[in-house]
């Protein structure tokens, strides 16, 4: 017992504290085995994985259908371009015999071009002899008993550039041919200026004389001077002139590569 203001109360006991109501019902009891109470909880998580599955489809068709009209637009363009591709290829095999026929023209071009350029000019030749024979002092001009022409063609690179005598033996000038001479003249100063005239001409190259002979004038002859002499041409005396990097690869040919021993 506790004394209070209020009086004296009894202490409270364990079973005075407040209790939910007690409400009756029958009683149950699980009969089912574990089986069967598993094979719902599967059957449940079957169903979710179906539902989920079926999203999936659902979402993907609806990204597919979105994305239809863009692929759809796609598979046109590449349409377009096929056919493109088929119409260049189709044109691109009309016109290979015109391609053929280009090919073809331009080998003979070349041909052409190339037969011109080792085709000297006989007439040429004989024409600036008898001017630098003409021109040789003042008076009687100088005489041609004969001229000839050996044309030897273009050198190709590797062989000899100027097989013709020359007087100087370090001259590295390209001939085609050489010219051989002979004639009279009134003295040797006189075929001394022809050689001078034929020296600054560009057709000839290395011109000499290697034998002359002088005749005493006498009652009915004159007197003067027999020659016999020789140059070489260049290539100003081609109808069309070589091209720049021929003529280089003449004068300076690539060194000979050594063959591999076997």
């Amino acid at each position: 017992m506790t004394a209070t203001a209020e009086g004296t109360r009894p202490a409270a006991r364990e079973d005075d504290v407040d209790h939910p109501p007690f409400t009756a019902s029958l009683p149950r009891v699980n009969l089912l085995p574990a089986s069967i109470t598993e094979s719902f909880t599967l059957r449940r998580i079957h169903r979710v994985f179906v539902a989920v599955g079926l999203l999936l489809v659902v979402g993907i068709g609806a990204i597919w259908y979105l994305q239809s009209g863009q692929v759809a637009d796609a598979q046109a363009r590449l349409d377009e371009a096929q056919a493109a591709n088929a119409a260049v290829t189709a044109k691109v095999e009309a016109l290979a015999p015109i391609k053929q026929m280009y090919e073809q023209i331009t080998n003979e071009q070349n041909l052409v071009g190339t037969t011109l350029a080792s085709e000297p000019q006989a007439a040429l030749v004989i024409k600036r002899m008898v001017d630098t024979g003409g021109a040789a002092g003042t008076g009687q001009p100088v005489e041609f008993t004969s001229i000839a022409i050996e044309y030897r063609g273009i050198p190709v690179p590797g062989d000899e550039i100027n097989p013709c005598p020359n007087p100087d033996p370090f001259a590295a000038d390209i001939t085609i041919g050489c010219v051989t001479f002979s004639g009279t003249a009134r003295a040797r100063d006189q075929v001394s200026a022809m050689l001078n005239a034929m020296a600054a001409d560009p057709l000839f190259i290395g011109p000499y004389v290697n034998n002359s002979t002088v005749t005493e004038e006498t009652d009915g002859a004159a007197g003067g001077v027999t020659f016999t002499g020789s140059a070489g041409l260049s290539l100003a005396a081609l109808k069309t002139t070589l091209p720049d990097e021929q003529i280089a690869a003449i004068l300076a040919p690539p060194a000979p590569t050594e063959e591999a021993t076997p």
